[in-house]
């Protein structure tokens, strides 16, 4: 995945899950948001459930920053075929 895909869905994921916009539901929504941004991108997470939540739970408490995200998001996106 290019480095710009993966700054985009940073983004996309990282504003929700960090920034807290809802009541409810931020993490998810994050998680959800970069899904689809990776899926329209033709890409995919290779992970597992558990390992997603982790990071996703790492951004919220701020133990995984933007750089992290994105070095992650690298390893694990693979293409659709």
């Amino acid at each position: 995945m290019k480095a710009t895909r993966g700054r985009r869905v940073r983004r996309g994921g990282r504003l929700y899950i960090a920034n807290h916009p809802f009541v409810d539901g931020n993490k998810r929504i994050g998680h959800a948001a970069m899904e689809v941004v990776l899926i329209l991108n033709g890409f995919e997470v290779n992970a597992s459930v558990d390992e997603q939540e982790r990071v996703v739970l790492a951004i919220a408490s701020g133990e995984l920053n933007r750089e992290g995200l994105v070095r992650w998001l690298q390893t694990k996106a693979v293409e659709i075929p």
